[in-house]
């Protein structure tokens, strides 16, 4: 028997909705937020990188969970195959989180070292982090609910990248 979240159908209008929500939000913070100003390339990096702390804080969170889980039920030893589902699916959306931002964090930086407009690099970082709290919740509530999360953090690691390859590609 199938539920409504292992539709395929299903599953593809929330990887929609996550798409659509990132968007929507990357629109909205990119016209309230301030136009960063940086001069040098070590200013953008360094901007860049600070705009990577909003999702380094929901990985330190995640991070943070899965020691208090461990504590709290003494499966102190990951290796002896003892974890709750609750440790097992904190563990994977740690993994996932690690993952994304291994394309979306050199991608971002990139982009923000050769781009002339740094108005969307808050912005899309700002959607990134979101999209990751996003899919966490989802994952903690069942692990095919994380999709919208998967599909908004993916697109925002995507458009990091196709932007810095764009950039790049234009001053050669």
């Amino acid at each position: 028997m199938t539920g409504p979240l292992q539709s395929r159908l299903f599953q593809v209008g929330l990887a929609g909705l996550g798409l659509g929500g990132a968007l929507a939000l990357f629109v909205a913070l990119q016209s309230l937020l301030p136009v960063p100003t940086a001069t040098t390339t070590a200013d953008r990096i360094a901007l860049a990188a600070a705009a990577l702390l909003p999702a380094l804080a929901v990985l330190a969170a995640m991070l943070l969970v899965q020691m208090g889980l461990r504590f709290t039920t003494g499966t102190l030893d990951p290796t002896a195959g003892g974890d709750s589902r609750a440790l097992t699916i904190n563990r994977r959306a740690i993994a996932d989180t690690v993952e994304q931002l291994a394309v979306f964090a050199p991608s971002l930086l990139a982009a923000a070292a050769a781009a002339a407009d740094l108005s969307g690099v808050l912005a899309l970082a700002l959607v990134f982090a979101a999209g990751c709290l996003v899919f966490w919740a989802g994952y903690a509530l069942d692990p095919l609910a994380r999709t919208p999360g998967m599909a908004a953090s993916g697109g925002a690691a995507l458009a990091a990248m196709v932007w810095a390859a764009s950039v790049w590609a234009a001053r050669f």
